[in-house]
């Protein structure tokens, strides 16, 4: 018989077969279980994995929900568990593919509609907040309403900071009973890791000399892309005597500061662009050859990047945002003071100071024993079962 993997490949049966035989697996009688869908599924990025990994030790059967429009079929069913709930990840499905405005609205509405019959029917309805508003959000009005409106239905708000609450309140209101806090897990095992900074940088035709900052993820305009470049040549007026070198890895989209930014990577000297999703296999090239990693995002909630980065070792130099200063290690951390291009310029350079301290390198390794997923994972499940109805 060929295998068949679970939350890989939706079917006719779906969601409902997933649910069953996540149930199956689990080994506990039914009425003991709680039982969790989840949806929109990440596949290319592990945290979900990472999040859920310790849930069936405490009671949960976690299903996926592989397309996220059949949510309403879970409304029928058919067996009885300790609890039920609808975990939300990331909202733009919910207005994705829409011709226009209005329809976007229409659209999303009627997502967060079946939403809400689900609540009427027994479910707790659970929002992880991973951003201010969708990142590729098209009409952002109608992206804010529509968020204001899972707010208000959900039941539980999981946020991955104590400060999230306030950087979201220019676009969210939000019940603060509703909240509970559990972070970003490390990524720490999560990728393959066995290859040394040596063989990393021969790979890529770096010399061992040269001071190397990474830009790692998909390239998107929020992420200030430009200014990125600027302060980068900054830097090396600033420093005429290092030898600096960027690497950027991840897919662009089609807006066009993503394009330009495509374009002068390519044809800068002391660039290195891999424009396109990197497997993961492939993500300790990028990351070990590195020294530094660079996230000075002009919008931003979370960012996994930033905790891939800290996760292979790297300081970063990121934006100063509430939510940043919690989730982040202070001592292997520079958070960027202004706007301009010089003040970006002056932090990476204070950035590279860290590169080479060995107390922010043991203190960003003993940061990430914190975040240790399997520890963050059960108390996550521990802390929702307290709230859960």
């Amino acid at each position: 018989m060929k295998s068949n993997l679970l939350g890989y490949k939706s079917t006719s049966f779906s969601p409902m077969e997933d649910a069953f035989r996540t149930m199956r697996s689990s080994g506990l009688d039914t009425e003991e279980q709680h039982l969790l869908f989840y949806t929109p599924v990440a596949r290319v990025n592990p945290y979900q994995d990472l999040i859920y990994r310790s849930f069936p030790d405490a009671g949960f059967s976690v299903a996926p929900v592989l397309t996220p429009s059949t949510i309403n079929q879970l409304m029928n069913f058919p067996v009885a568990t300790k609890t039920k709930s609808i975990h939300l990840h990331w909202n733009s499905w919910m207005t994705q593919g829409s011709e226009n405005e209005a329809a976007a609205r229409s659209r999303g509405l009627g997502a967060v509609g079946r939403v809400a019959r689900l609540r009427d029917q027994g479910f707790n309805v659970i929002w992880s907040v991973h951003n201010v508003f969708p990142h590729d959000a098209e009409y952002v009005d109608v992206e804010l309403e529509i968020q204001q409106k899972i707010s208000d239905v959900s039941t539980i708000i999981h946020t991955m900071s104590t400060a999230s609450l306030n950087d979201l309140k220019e676009y969210t209101s939000i019940d603060p009973e509703k909240i509970l806090v559990s972070p970003h897990p490390s990524y720490v095992g999560s990728y393959p890791n066995y290859i040394s900074k040596t063989e990393a940088r021969s790979r890529l035709g770096i010399d061992g000399d040269e001071i190397v900052l990474v830009m790692f993820g998909a390239i998107k305009a929020y992420k200030g892309l430009l200014k990125s470049l600027d302060a980068f040549d900054q830097l090396r007026r600033m420093r005429p005597n290092s030898r600096f070198r960027l690497i950027v890895a991840g897919k662009a989209d089609d807006s066009p500061e993503s394009q330009e930014f495509v374009q002068r990577a390519l044809s800068h000297p002391f660039v290195l662009i891999e424009n396109q999703t990197i497997p993961n296999d492939r993500v300790q090239i990028y990351l070990n050859a590195a020294d530094l990693g660079l996230a000075n995002y002009t919008r931003s909630l979370n960012s996994g990047a930033v905790l891939l980065y800290g996760s292979f070792g790297l300081p970063t130099v990121v934006a100063d945002t509430g939510t940043f200063r919690c989730e982040l290690d202070p001592t292997s951390t520079i958070f960027v003071q202004g706007n301009s291009t010089e003040e970006f310029a002056d932090s990476i350079s204070e950035g590279v100071k860290l590169a080479a301290s060995k107390e922010a390198s043991r203190s960003l390794k003993e940061w990430h024993q914190t975040l240790d997923s399997a520890i963050v994972s059960r108390k996550f499940a521990d802390d929702l079962i307290a709230r859960l109805k």
